[in-house]
């Protein structure tokens, strides 16, 4: 085999990763036998042609990979000559200095700030293999750190992502994850946070390591952007960071985040890598995982780790290692607590919702109804004496989850549903049972009740009993009857005494029958003695007492609204009428602030099964939404809006007097607001009372409240969404509440009025016009908003981005499926018409810009002619009046786009700049009577939100205009230009004839010059010519 040049040996590594051995034994042969000198001159000139390649091409890949493998082997032979002026920077595991290893990063860092993208890639990217290649003992100087460091911090403010991606890697060795002050920490923490790029970000992502100061920007990313970021973050979480380094909030927040999030590979890294990395910590035990964890206060996120790991294991497995329960099928009660109460009712029902094939393996786990009830007994009984805050929260959560395990139980058994009945009545008695239990009760005696008047009338009992319990008490006599009563005792006793004495006489004297009368007398006595000891007895007697305590109430009244909330009731029952009356209208009087806010949800809930009464309930939750407490207020105005969502705003219409009294002491913001509605606008007096009430409910979005001003947004969105509030001004006041930056914080409000918008104006283009209306008012207002006014810092350039999309009519649900090129737009016809009357009203306003950038933004109708002449010759007035150069300028290309338009429709080409004429006798292409016609009938039309807003200057003499003419031959008739168009032309000339450059008709002259493949030095740009890319990786013997 003939011996290989060091040409060859480059050609060769090319081919294939199993040619890297062989090729690296050769090289490393040749570099022993060669002057340092000579090799690295021959060396740098071939590797420069891999070096000035900017695409991932598998050959340059393969070049750099062996290159990085051959500088940094530790077995790389020493040349037969040194050159004495490189210093030693890098030595090995030994001690040893690597003088090719050292001049190759002299050279990179040299030339790592090239002009070329692909040197700056590359230098990176042989440094960053260079540092990884070095054994794990190998020793930088320090001044060739700080060189390293100081250049890939430049690279890494690079224009180019990948070259900034590679410099991260290129350090990632040289962090120092112990040191507070790291500088290359201090860069990754800010590429990480700051760069646009997410290649760059999961880089840093990938290569930093986890400490308690980068932890917490770690967290951040797994609320990235990017899914492949989040996706990164989840795994460096999984393979980095312990668990016990978290803290339970930490923990949380991931298993919440990942699977929670939209994507599937971020779900499946947060579930297989995260989820079974801190499984196996715990041994795989998943009770301990949940300890880990605040059950408590986390019941969803826990619920959803424990669904996730459930679907990655067998349920026979899950079964056998469920190993807490007795022979009853029931847990110890020493190891009942909050983590394996949940877990036992979460494999319970996991095993349920696979169907009948597992019913088998249910029967093995689920206990028996009547053992489960004397369970339940048991666990109440053992915990009643309880006074620890933390202990009651901890018993409360546990019977939470023993109530939700009910569901999995089958009630057919008559002995055993009664026990349950028995067992959920008495916990609803129980003083000790808070309110919190009281939704987890009453859906399982709906499961065991079979009616719903059954259950009401069961329920009404109940809380009889609730509130007026059985006492026993004792009757004591007083001391002057108690002195009677033992007197008289003390006489039976002495007339007993002398009666015996006197029948034994008898008996002796044989005097039997004497002796027998004696004997019934003793009896006599006897008794009555008995009964005056028994009258001396305190005497027992049964009372009802009513309690009136605050927590009695509240639980009373939650017991009413959790029943209204879940039965399906469809009248107010005479039962539910009492309940009303005794105790909903009393706890609105209670001074209790919980309890008022409980009776205004069960009087709203008891509304919408009558509509009779809310016209006698509805002004006094209006009165309770304005007067009360924050908590009452925000509940008594969801409760309005959800009888106004039921039962439309005219629900008031016979009882004005009240709405009148209540509009008094509401302030009125919308005394020019004028409420259009669904209903005939003839009837004045309806339309006036709904327009009061609306009045009252807008009114809140101006509140200084959070909740108030949510509330009434999100109930005033939900009715014109629904159809029942048609208003183009409240919809503006909430375009304005949704961009106002006092709202910033309100995430709840920017994500309901951001999912509102877009929902109502594509459902329909009656929505859309009202959208249109609210368009220039919202424009306007924040236009005009004082400086000192929150309003003025919004950009109005992204609000018109977004008005302009919603009122576009082609995005409409009903046009989805349809192709929506050539179909009119009549919303963007609307805006534009409005938009130019605008500017021709007011040319010089701050504004000007916003109105023509809307103006370019907009896809007009391109089959109506009759709209598009209009806006030509609106187009015509704009330019007449703005003297703005940009605003002309953004003009001028809104007229050429109409122009182009009308072009498609006629096949006539229109001009309307100022001076043109319009149809001389040879053109007869345009009537001057149209156009007479046309700037009449844009003269004569106000601006009005029933029409489309036109010119609003008086109509002006008509000029002729230049048309080209369509025929059998398309002949171009010359446009008559106007004297500013001509002086423009003039100029332009001369300045042509001004410049010196030229263009040729072959094209613009190039001086080239011959270079070699790579020209790197300081003053020169890093490039390389088109014959040496074409001689990249086959050099010619010439150039050798």
């Amino acid at each position: 085999m003939p011996e290989l040049s060091m040409k060859d040996i480059f050609n060769q590594c090319q081919k294939g990763l199993q040619h890297h051995n062989k090729m690296l034994k050769l090289i490393r042969t040749m570099y022993a036998s060669m002057e340092f000198d000579v090799f690295w001159k021959e060396f740098l000139h071939l590797l420069k042609f891999s070096m000035v390649v900017y695409k991932r091409e598998v050959a340059v890949e393969r070049t750099i990979e062996f290159v990085c493998k051959f500088i940094s082997s530790p077995d790389v032979p020493k040349p037969v000559s040194q050159s004495t002026d490189t210093e030693t920077t890098v030595t090995d595991e030994e001690g040893e200095d690597n003088i090719l290893l050292n001049q190759t990063i002299e050279f990179l860092l040299e030339y790592h700030s090239a002009t070329d993208r692909a040197v700056r890639f590359r230098c990176c990217q042989m440094i960053n293999k260079l540092l990884n290649n070095l054994s794990q003992n190998a020793v930088i100087d320090d001044e060739l750190y700080d060189r390293i460091y100081n250049c890939m911090l430049e690279r890494m403010r690079d224009k180019v992502h990948v070259v900034r991606k590679h410099a991260v890697l290129a350090i990632s060795r040289l962090q120092d994850p112990t040191d507070d002050n790291c500088p290359v920490i201090k860069a990754y923490l800010y590429l990480m946070t700051r760069d646009p790029n997410p290649d760059v970000r999961r880089a840093v992502l990938g290569v930093m390591a986890p400490s308690t100061k980068t932890l917490p920007f770690i967290l951040e990313r797994i609320r990235d952007v990017n899914e492949s970021v989040r996706q990164v973050a989840f795994c460096v979480l999984a393979e980095k960071a312990h668990i016990k380094c978290l803290s339970i909030a930490q923990r949380l927040q991931i298993l919440q985040d990942g699977l929670n999030d939209r994507t599937a590979a971020v779900k499946d890294a947060c579930s297989k890598k995260v989820l079974q990395t801190w499984l196996r910590i715990f041994g795989g035990n998943i009770l301990e995982l949940l300890k880990s964890l605040d059950v408590e206060n986390s019941t969803e996120t826990c619920e959803q780790v424990l669904d996730t790991m459930f679907k990655q294991s067998q349920v026979a497995d899950l079964v056998a290692n469920f190993n807490l329960l007795d022979e009853n099928y029931l847990v110890t009660m020493s190891e009942l607590s909050c983590e394996s109460a949940m877990y036992w009712r979460a494999l319970l029902m996991y095993v349920e919702s696979l169907g009948k094939d597992f019913e088998e393996v249910l029967e093995n786990i689920l206990p028996n109804c009547l053992m489960y009830a004397s369970y339940l007994r048991k666990y109440l009984e053992d915990n009643k004496d309880s006074d620890d805050v933390e202990k009651q929260l901890e018993i409360e959560f546990v019977l939470q989850q023993l109530l939700m395990l009910i569901d999995s139980m089958d009630l057919a058994d008559e002995a055993g549903r009664k026990a349950l009945e028995k067992i959920l009545h008495d916990m609803l008695v129980n003083d000790q049972i808070g309110c919190d239990l009281v939704k987890h009760i009453l859906p399982r005696l709906q499961a065991i009740k079979t009616t719903s008047d059954a259950l009401v009338n069961y329920l009404a009992e109940t809380i009889s009993e609730i509130r007026e319990p059985i006492t026993v008490i004792e009757k004591g006599l007083g001391k002057d009857q108690q002195r009677q009563i033992d007197l008289k005792i003390a006489g039976i006793r002495v007339k007993v005494i002398q009666l015996r004495d006197e029948m034994d006489e008898c008996v002796q004297k044989q005097e039997f029958a004497r002796a027998a009368e004696l004997k019934s007398s003793i009896s006599e006595l006897d008794a009555e003695k008995s009964q005056l000891f028994d009258s001396a007895q305190p005497q027992t007697e049964e009372i009802r007492n009513e309690k009136n305590d605050p927590a009695t109430l509240l639980k009373c009244l939650t017991i009413i609204s959790e029943m209204l909330k879940l039965l399906p009731l469809k009248t107010l029952s005479p039962t539910l009428q009492m309940m009303l009356e005794s105790q909903i209208l009393p706890g609105i009087q209670s001074e209790d602030e919980s309890v008022r806010n409980e009776a205004v949800t069960s009087l709203a809930l008891c509304c919408h099964l009558k509509q009779d009464i809310v016209l006698l309930y509805l002004p006094l939750l209006m009165q309770i939404s304005q007067v009360d407490t924050e908590e009452v207020r925000t509940s008594a105005l969801k409760c309005l809006f959800d009888l106004v969502h039921m039962y439309g705003i005219n629900i008031l219409k016979d009882n004005e007097k009240n709405i009148d009294s209540t509009v008094d002491s509401t302030i009125d913001i919308f005394d020019d607001t004028t409420i259009e509605t669904t209903t005939d606008k003839q009837q004045d007096e309806p339309v006036n009372i709904a327009a009061k009430l609306i009045a009252i409910l807008s009114s809140f979005l101006d509140s200084e409240s959070v909740e108030l001003r949510t509330v009434a947004a999100e109930g005033l969105a939900k009715l014109m969404l629904s159809g029942r509030l048609v208003s183009s001004k409240i919809l503006s006041h909430l375009l304005l509440l949704w961009c106002n930056p006092v709202t910033e914080d309100d995430h709840h409000l920017r994500q309901c009025l951001g999912a509102f918008f877009p929902i109502f104006s594509f459902a329909a283009r009656c929505n859309q016009e009202l959208t249109e209306e609210a368009f220039m008012l919202t424009l306007k207002t924040l236009m005009n908003a004082p400086t000192s006014s929150p309003l003025s810092d919004v950009d109005l350039t992204k609000v018109s981005d977004i008005l302009v999309q919603l009122v576009n009519t082609r995005r409409l649900v009903l046009h989805q499926n349809t192709d929506t090129s050539k179909m009119d737009n009549p919303g963007h016809d609307n805006v534009c018409i409005k938009v130019c009357n605008e500017v021709i009203s007011n040319p010089d306003t701050f504004n000007l810009k916003l109105w023509t950038r809307i103006l370019n933004q907009l896809d007009l109708s391109s089959d109506n002619e009759s709209n598009l002449k209009a806006v030509a010759v609106l187009c015509e007035q704009m330019l007449e009046v703005v003297k703005d150069k940009l605003c002309v300028k953004s003009i001028k290309k809104f007229e050429e786009s109409v122009e182009e338009l009308l072009k498609k429709i006629t096949g006539v080409e229109t001009c309307h700049s100022p001076g043109s004429s319009v149809g001389d006798k040879d053109g007869g292409a345009c009537n001057i009577d149209d156009v007479d016609n046309l700037s009449q009938t844009l003269a004569e039309t106000s601006i009005s939100p029933e029409q489309p807003a036109t010119a609003t200057k008086k109509p002006r003499k008509p000029r002729a205009k230049s048309v080209k003419t369509p025929g059998p031959n398309l002949l171009t008739v010359p446009s008559v230009q106007s004297k500013s168009t001509t002086k423009r032309n003039a100029k332009k000339a001369e300045r042509d004839q001004e410049n010196p450059i030229t263009e040729a008709a072959g094209g613009k002259s190039k001086v080239t010059k011959n270079l070699e493949p790579l020209l790197l030095d300081n003053n020169s740009p890093v490039r390389s010519s088109r014959s040496s890319r074409s001689a990249l990786f086959e050099v010619s013997n010439s150039e050798m």
